[in-house]
């Protein structure tokens, strides 16, 4: 499937349902939450560990926003659509990420993440980005992210780094881990969208 506009795959998804952002603020603002409240979703939710920027105060309207990490227990609130867009390969434990998305998701997942292409020989393989050597190999995604395959500095929220490069494979395996069931993806080696069904 050719890659819609991320405004088109909101379009399509959130009419008549909630809808719950995640990691919804880091240089984007809440776009994607402002997309699905102007869309018709019946109720929105922008989460993230970080505060609300001044952009997303200016438009926050009947938006609601909470500052908290989808890992804590206390994070409970189950939305019909979850978008989880570039998360995962910032989480140390990207299986436990995925648990805590399925607890949240009722009926899709929409998921974007970066990928790795397949590792010869190798199927459902990862790269343990920290310390890995010539971190420039990944510079494709810019200088900040190749800089940005380590582990966090003292001091640092542990989500700073890209903890991992997932092959889709292992990503649609670890989907599966988690209970949902991929039904649609579309993407390029190095990037992947996927829209994932709750099991059960």
């Amino acid at each position: 499937m050719k890659r819609p506009p991320r405004e088109e795959l909101v379009a399509r998804f959130a009419p008549g349902r909630s809808f719950l952002d995640v990691g919804a603020m880091w240089s984007v603002h809440g776009a994607i939450a402002f997309a699905a409240r102007d869309a018709g979703a019946t109720a929105v939710t922008a989460l993230d560990v970080m505060a609300p920027t001044p952009e997303f105060l200016e438009r926050q309207g009947d938006v609601r926003f909470v500052q908290g990490d989808v890992h804590d227990p206390g994070v409970t609130m189950p939305h019909d659509v979850v978008w989880c867009s570039g998360v995962l390969y910032h989480a140390p434990n990207p299986v436990l990420t995925l648990e805590r998305l399925r607890d949240l998701t009722t009926e899709l997942l929409i998921l974007q993440t970066m990928t790795l292409p397949e590792l010869p020989g190798v199927k459902q393989g990862l790269v343990f980005y920290p310390g890995v050597p010539n971190a420039r190999l990944y510079a494709r995604w810019g200088e900040q992210a190749a800089r940005s395959l380590r582990l966090p500095e003292p001091g640092e929220d542990q989500y700073a780094p890209w903890w991992w490069g997932i092959s889709q494979s292992a990503l649609f395996a670890m989907l599966r881990a988690a209970d949902f069931e991929p039904v649609e993806h579309w993407g390029d080696p190095f990037a992947v969208h996927v829209l994932a069904r709750p099991r059960g």
